[in-house]
């Protein structure tokens, strides 16, 4: 059995988690945390990886910009995951 290139490339995301979701960041961590993922890793995977479950309303940004669950991660990509904001 021989095995794709895609599935031996690795990317590398920084990940930063605000507000309440810091709670999954290993203890005494702090700040944006690295992860080497297997290339084509969905936002949804690399949630699951942490431990955020799937049910948890998690707002991702992506580079700048919004992202879904769905999204496929890339090489050098930001990500920082927030939970939606309640105001009066």
């Amino acid at each position: 059995m021989t095995t794709s290139r895609a599935e031996t490339e690795q990317i590398c995301v920084r990940v930063t988690l605000f507000a309440d979701l810091r709670r999954f960041l290993a203890k005494g961590q702090e700040g944006p945390q690295q992860f080497v993922l297997p290339a084509g890793t969905s936002i949804g995977t690399l949630l699951d990886q942490i431990g955020i479950p799937a049910e948890d309303e998690t707002t991702a940004g992506l580079n700048g910009e919004l992202a879904q669950r769905d999204t496929t991660l890339k090489d050098g990509d930001d990500l920082v995951l927030f939970s939606p904001m309640e105001g009066g």
